[in-house]
């Protein structure tokens, strides 16, 4: 008897020594996780804009936009010039018997002038070239919320996946903790000879089944948590306590009123909107080029002189003042103009299309997005039942098990329908989450300010 309860300790040991490891791993963990700081959705997200490589970059290219967007860029304000000059002459005749004052002849003056040029109409070209850097600062804003979109939606799913995993993890361990009870009252009932061998082999199986399992799952956890740190720009081995918790999306309103707000605040139809009214008022800008162009061109001038010969002096100034209207009509170049302006028609027609296919491409993923949210709610909302349903199973397979109405075996396969019930019913959550964060996206909810409350 001794012998018996000796070597049944022996493979107690042995078949629990993963589960050991891992009850060590989930103290080492939570304890590093316990001493890490917090980190919520919003903090993420915050931290990711902060840091993004490609919103820095954008930002950078609106306030380069919003230096060139100017009345000086666009041609329409003057240019003014100024000058001065100097000059010294000494003319030795002295010695020159040929010259008819033979005196050294010394001048000196100095000079200033401001010249002024504009030009006062080129076809409405001035005009069209500032509404176009209006709308090419525009562009560069539009950019920088598309990019803005992108990063939110990444982190959103990159948070959501870390708290999925987690949850995932966990329900291995609950799992394990229900195989090591069972398997502790097999070890007591095989004392007294109640239980036997099989029974016991089925729940150490499990054990370390789970255990491998738990140990690929950990390793799951810690590469989506690399995978957030990398996108909030900090170091992968970070360590956080998240606080945000897991829950079901909120209910969207109706599929009509959703796609309204898509094609009135979708930043990609936005910026094709742009890009087609830059196409426009390039038109303008080659059609300018069949007016005329008025200018102004006005010079001032002041020049004080000196001049000596011997014992003559003299000083002089001369102020000169002039101002000059200027009509350049450009009556043949080789056809270039209509060239330009027939090209620019069809750069206009193109971003007419490629407006209209941003918009049906759009309305598309809106409608997917929309049916990939329905169908996943409705998935989800089974997958719970599901789980439910499993635990409850489970709860009545134990006093089964304990009554001898059901063998471990039976147990067994109990217990991993609850596991993949609860695998299922994250999974789907997940999904949900993604289908909801793109249809916030479509209709603008994801850019600043960004409404954190929705999220």
């Amino acid at each position: 008897m001794n012998k018996v309860i000796i070597n049944t300790a022996v493979l107690v040991v042995f078949s629990t020594f993963y589960a050991l490891i891992s009850i060590s791993n989930v103290s080492a963990q939570s304890n590093q996780i316990l001493s890490a700081p917090d980190l919520s959705l919003e903090g993420a997200i915050f931290r990711a804009l902060e840091s993004n490589y490609g919103i820095r970059t954008a930002r950078l290219g609106v306030k380069a936009s919003e230096i060139n967007n100017s009345w000086g860029s666009a041609g329409a304000l003057p240019t003014l010039t100024s000058s001065v000059s100097t000059n010294k002459a000494v003319s030795d005749q002295t010695e020159n018997p040929t010259s008819f004052i033979q005196e050294k002849l010394e001048s000196d003056g100095i000079s200033g002038g401001l010249n002024l040029n504009w030009t006062l109409f080129n076809g409405m070209g001035m005009f069209a070239s500032k509404t176009r850097l209006e709308l090419l600062e525009s562009q560069s804003e539009g950019q920088v919320e598309l990019i803005i979109e992108n990063t939110v939606q990444a982190i959103d799913l990159a948070y959501h996946n870390i708290l999925v995993q987690i949850q995932l993890l966990q329900v291995l361990n609950e799992s394990m903790d229900l195989s090591r009870d069972r398997l502790n009252e097999i070890l007591w009932s095989e004392e007294y000879g109640a239980a036997g061998t099989f029974d016991r082999l089925q729940f150490e199986n499990a054990i370390l089944a789970d255990s491998a399992a738990w140990l690929q799952q950990g390793v799951a956890v810690h590469t989506s948590i690399r995978n957030l740190n990398r996108l909030m720009g900090d170091e992968e081995d970070a360590e956080w306590m998240f606080t945000s918790k897991l829950s079901a999306p909120p209910v969207l309103q109706d599929y009509s009123n959703l796609l309204i707000s898509v094609l009135q605040n979708n930043v990609n139809i936005s910026n094709a909107i742009l890009s087609n009214r830059i196409a426009h008022q390039g038109v303008k800008q080659s059609q300018a080029f069949l007016y005329p162009v008025l200018g102004l061109n006005a010079a001032f001038s002041d020049a004080v002189s000196q001049f000596s010969a011997g014992d003559l002096q003299g000083s002089g100034r001369s102020v000169n003042t002039s101002a000059l209207l200027t009509l350049n009509f450009n009556l043949f170049n080789g056809g270039a103009t209509r060239r330009a302006i027939a090209l620019a028609t069809i750069q206009e027609d193109i971003s007419r299309i490629d407006e209209e296919n941003v918009r049906n491409l759009v309305g598309s993923l809106a409608s997917d997005a929309y049916e990939r949210y329905v169908l996943s709610s409705k998935v989800y909302d089974l997958n719970v039942k599901a789980s439910n349903n499993a635990n409850i199973s489970l709860s009545i397979a134990e006093a089964s098990y304990k009554n001898g109405v059901i063998n471990a075996l039976d147990y067994r396969l109990l217990e991993v329908a609850l596991q993949r019930a609860r695998v299922n019913e994250l999974q789907s959550l997940l999904v949900w989450r993604g289908a909801y964060v793109e249809l916030q996206k479509l209709t603008g909810a994801l850019r600043g300010p960004i409404k954190l409350e929705m999220l």
